[in-house]
């Protein structure tokens, strides 16, 4: 199936707005409720690998960790995976919306946490497709409006 993007594309490149500021970005970024990670494995039929894309300094993808066997996560800012807390199953690397080092169709879940807007859909959109498993799951929220459908 052809992952649809529901939002226009940035028409601009990946500006870092966080480098200067990651250590305070870690230290007072808003935490995701657990309940949110329980349904997410509760939605996967396996969870070997799940890569959560824009991940800043690694909020989700910390609590990922605690229901993954392998957690990927990718920020296009270097300062940020600096600042990311390390865990003995997540790997961070320095990516934007594409995630090279993932093997075609290895992945159960990706999620997106408040990046979205910073992605090229189409790219990312076309990665996904690229990397997902066949019953794979992309899930995509932000702090304002959320929601689950």
């Amino acid at each position: 199936m052809r992952l649809k993007a529901k939002f226009h594309k940035n028409p601009q490149a990946f500006k870092d707005n966080f480098s200067t500021q990651s250590a305070a970005y870690a230290a007072h970024r808003p935490q995701y409720p657990d309940k949110l990670f329980s349904y997410l494995k509760g939605e996967c039929r396996e969870h070997k690998l799940a890569w959560d894309a824009g991940t800043g300094n690694g909020q989700a993808a910390q609590k990922l960790a605690l229901h993954f066997d392998k957690v990927y996560a990718t920020d296009a800012s270097s300062a940020q995976i600096v600042n990311a807390a390390p865990f003995a199953n997540i790997s961070y690397a320095v990516a934007n919306e594409q995630a090279p080092a993932l093997k075609r169709h290895s992945v159960d879940l990706i999620t997106v946490a408040q990046a979205l807007h910073w992605f090229d859909l189409d790219v990312f959109y076309a990665e996904a497709e690229r990397v997902l498993k066949r019953y794979g799951m992309v899930a995509c929220w932000s702090y304002k409006l959320f929601r689950i459908n």
